[in-house]
């Protein structure tokens, strides 16, 4: 389940940038988003049918649903408005994920008590080190 995670993440986010990227230019991205987030509520609905164990109490929910919702719109909105502007699908991609990496690092070491090591800290240095390489030409 591990690695299976990580590995649909990434299916996702490859189809995601993708069809992100085809979107027509003259769509307002809302109503882009309304009709994706319709799609994905009847997908959602089908995939808790198929695995009902789990808490569905909305009591049980906390500030992170709210969180969520307003992080996946900025994740939509500043996604379409970047490949409109002209960003490369992969610079954009790798842009994004190294600098919320570096944004969360500490955040993950402050709050989660999360190991940070100055490995961690080199590798999060070479990826900026390869992101500068990328957009330098």
């Amino acid at each position: 389940m591990y690695y299976s995670a990580l590995l649909l993440a990434v299916a996702g986010s490859t189809a995601y940038h993708l069809s992100m990227k085809q979107m027509p230019g003259h769509l307002n991205p809302f109503f882009v988003l309304t009709i994706a987030y319709g799609i994905a509520m009847v997908l959602s609905l089908g995939g808790w049918a198929l695995q009902p164990e789990g808490g569905t109490r909305l009591g049980d929910l906390n500030w992170g649903v709210v969180a969520l919702g307003i992080g996946i719109l900025g994740i939509e909105v500043g996604f379409m408005l970047a490949y409109r502007a002209g960003w490369n699908i992969g610079y954009a991609a790798l842009g994004s994920n190294a600098l919320t990496t570096l944004i969360l690092m500490p955040i993950g070491y402050l709050l989660f008590r999360e190991p940070l090591s100055a490995i961690k800290l080199a590798g999060a240095g070479l990826c900026l080190g390869g992101l500068w390489l990328l957009l330098k030409s």
